[in-house]
């Protein structure tokens, strides 16, 4: 650590504020709140702990920002974090921005829309779906009971006539002047009521409406009303009771190896699950349980419009005052429960035991086959080999000289990284020097990137593991390189040595198989080189015939073959070819 750096440090104001740990390339890497930004900072080098030694070390500099009290610092934290995307905070996986629904509640005619925009515009936001289906649902049974809008017309101008939407029964069309701005905000109240949950009580209240209306004989209000209370009451009727004390909670089951964190989140809402979500977290290995609870907790509860009574976590999240103290002065009271009744408990464990299983089949489709792990057993190698690059030349003699490298991902062929060469560097027949040429220009285009191959395969013998090498020192780089010869299936390490791999192993069929296809896509493109200048030269030495006409012989007959078969009359038949041409054709040809 520099001596700028400790004396920043130092010189810490004693104040709420947000720090920005820097590294060499001036990148954000962390960013933290604190309520004393002096104490906090000092803590750094007080706690000698993993975590703290590896963020040190890697820092280079530090930005401190004073806000006017630890809630705001809070927010600005929350802000920064995804700005900057800092390696060492916990954050949401791919730094993925998950939708919302929005009700457009400062508008005269409030709507429904999907968003990820989180700007503070007066809006109520209701939220994460981590579920598009189960965003779409909930967006479209709010339209269908309540006849909310969900187009973005000008509610502002008077339409003529509405849209499908209200042909449709999902919208009241107001753009339409078919319901009045009084009536429409109590559909918004009420679909407010059914977005947070409170069910029961908004089904007593268009109960009671409904039997108002039916007494002054107001029977198309009083339908319109059984109608949404049918709606409420199919829905509320799939969820699934599973508390009796009618308090609001979200349920927050954490799950994590090294570097991956899954967070399973119930929300119960009188007595009922309404909703699950799941959330890949991604954090460094030295993170404790206590900052990814905090962490969690303010990615998904910055942003939302209505908050739970209670938060049921197997942590007390890291500065949870800060956080509590922030809720309050969004005129919310939510304590934190750690599960030890019963009925939380429960609740809790399975919670968690779906965090489990999500991080489970992550773990699991990450993770190689069998034969990889074989594989780096057989050849003896530190790396699990989980990215192999095959590499073959093809030529006539020396003509047509052309390269390839194939790349397999984990047992399976990866496409994308496929690549084909012209042979430029070298004259004659030489195929050492055409695979030394080849592996030089794939390398070298490879160490580019921030990733390179477990492992490189050549197709051939001694010979062409020795130019490969020397393609790899010239370079600059050293990669586990192995030969695998055609004829005998023979594989040879750096020292030449013959390795021994059983013939039914299947690494030894993986790398066959690797051979193959390097061989075969060389063979394939050399084919096509070969054809088109074989095609190229026939026609091209006849006088008379240009690029039109070239074109539309081979789109006539197909190839020259066929266009050799074939008699002046037949030729004569193509467009823009005359008798006296195609006879010069059929004489050139013949």
């Amino acid at each position: 650590m520099g001596q700028t750096l400790k004396e920043k440090i130092k010189s810490a104001p004693p104040r709420p504020g947000v720090y920005l740990f820097k590294n060499d390339k001036n990148k954000t890497i962390y960013i933290g709140k604190a309520a004393n930004l002096k104490n906090r900072l000092s803590s750094y080098f007080s706690k000698d702990d993993s975590r703290n030694r590896i963020l040190i070390s890697h820092t280079a500099d530090v930005d401190i920002i004073i806000t006017n009290s630890d809630v705001e610092a809070l927010t600005l934290e929350e802000s920064l974090i995804k700005l900057n995307k800092p390696r060492y905070n916990v954050r949401l996986k791919d730094d993925k921005k998950f939708p919302y629904l929005k009700l457009t509640v400062q508008e005269k005619f409030p709507r429904i829309l999907f968003t990820r925009d989180l700007r503070a515009d007066g809006s109520l936001i209701f939220g994460p779906y981590t579920s598009a289906r189960a965003l779409r649902q909930t967006r479209d049974a709010l339209c269908r009971i309540f006849g909310l809008v969900s187009c973005t017309k000008d509610l502002s101008k008077e339409y003529a006539r509405p849209c499908l939407e209200h042909s449709l029964d999902r919208c009241s069309a107001p753009c339409a002047k078919l319901i009045g701005k009084e009536d429409y905000m109590k559909l918004v109240k009420r679909a407010t009521e059914f977005l947070k949950g409170n069910s029961d009580e908004l089904q007593q209240k268009i109960e009671q409406q409904m039997w108002v209306y039916a007494q002054k004989e107001k029977f198309e209000a009083a339908q319109v009303l059984r109608d949404q209370l049918f709606a409420i009451r199919k829905i509320s009727q799939r969820q699934q009771i599973v508390t009796t004390d009618n308090i609001s909670r979200d349920i927050i089951g954490i799950a994590r190896s090294r570097f991956n964190c899954v967070a399973c989140l119930f929300r119960i809402r009188e007595n009922r699950l309404v909703s699950k979500e799941i959330f890949h977290l991604k954090l460094s290995a030295q993170v404790s349980n206590e900052e990814i609870a905090s962490a969690f907790i303010r990615l998904i509860y910055t942003h939302l419009s209505f908050i739970p009574q209670k938060i049921v976590i197997s942590t007390v999240p890291l500065e949870w005052d800060i956080q509590s103290k922030w809720f309050k002065e969004r005129g919310f009271t939510v304590s934190i429960v750690t599960g030890e009744k019963t009925t939380t408990k429960r609740l809790l464990e399975w919670a968690q035991k779906n965090a489990e299983s999500e991080l489970a089949k992550k773990i699991i489709k990450r993770r190689a086959p069998s034969m990889i792990f074989e594989l780096q057993n057989i050849l003896n190698l530190e790396v699990l080999p989980r990215w192999i690059e095959a590499f073959d030349v093809s030529n006539l003699k020396e003509t047509f000289a052309v390269g390839s490298s194939v790349a397999f991902r984990d047992g399976r062929p990866n496409k994308q990284r496929y690549r084909r060469y012209k042979i430029k560097r070298v004259k004659g027949q030489n195929d050492f020097a055409m695979i030394k040429e080849i592996v030089s220009r794939r390398i070298t285009d490879v160490k580019k990137e921030k990733e390179m191959p477990d492992l490189l395969l050549i197709d051939g013998g001694k010979g062409q593991m020795s130019a490969a090498l020397t393609a790899m020192k010239e370079i600059d780089t050293d990669i586990p390189t192995f030969a695998i010869a055609k004829r005998s299936d023979q594989l040879y390490d750096k020292e030449g040595n013959v390795v021994s791999i059983p013939a039914s192993s299947r690494s030894i069929i993986l790398l066959k198989r690797l051979r193959d296809e390097a061989h075969h896509f060389a063979i394939s493109y050399h084919r096509k080189i070969r054809g088109k200048k074989m095609t190229a030269s026939e026609l091209d030495k006849i006088v008379g015939i240009g690029k039109t006409r070239k074109l539309n012989l081979l789109k006539y007959f197909g190839s020259v073959d066929a266009l050799k078969r074939a008699s002046e009359e037949e030729i004569a038949k193509v467009p823009t070819i005359d008798k006296k041409i195609a006879r010069v054709i059929y004489e050139s040809l013949h």
